[in-house]
């Protein structure tokens, strides 16, 4: 991944993680059609469905690791093809723990 396609990836996470603030949500679930329709990317499709790059992103490994440094837990289940169609990203313990400050003084 390129310094360029992480900063796109850093970027697109950053304002997803903002707008579920917003919101007040700690999970959404993206297509990967959307994420890919989003994210501009040198990687083909088919390496962008794969689940052995979601396995990665989930874990955190490098250079795959922005989803997770973002404040991401990641969700996939792939097809018998071992093909991913949709993810679900959920906010961490730490962005959980945030959310539900807010919630709480909301409630106030």
């Amino acid at each position: 991944m390129t310094a360029k396609e992480k900063t796109i990836w850093r970027d697109w996470a950053d304002e997803l993680r903002q707008a579920m603030m917003t919101d007040l949500i700690a999970e959404v679930t993206k297509s990967v059609a959307e994420v890919i329709s989003v994210i501009d990317t040198t990687k083909n499709e088919i390496t962008l469905r794969s689940e052995r790059f979601w396995r990665a992103c989930q874990l955190g490994e490098s250079p795959h690791d922005v989803l997770a440094k973002a404040g991401f837990e990641i969700k996939f289940k792939p097809d018998e093809k071992r093909l991913v169609q949709e993810v679900t990203l959920r906010l961490n313990d730490t962005w959980m723990t945030i959310l539900n400050r807010v919630l709480e003084r909301n409630k106030a």
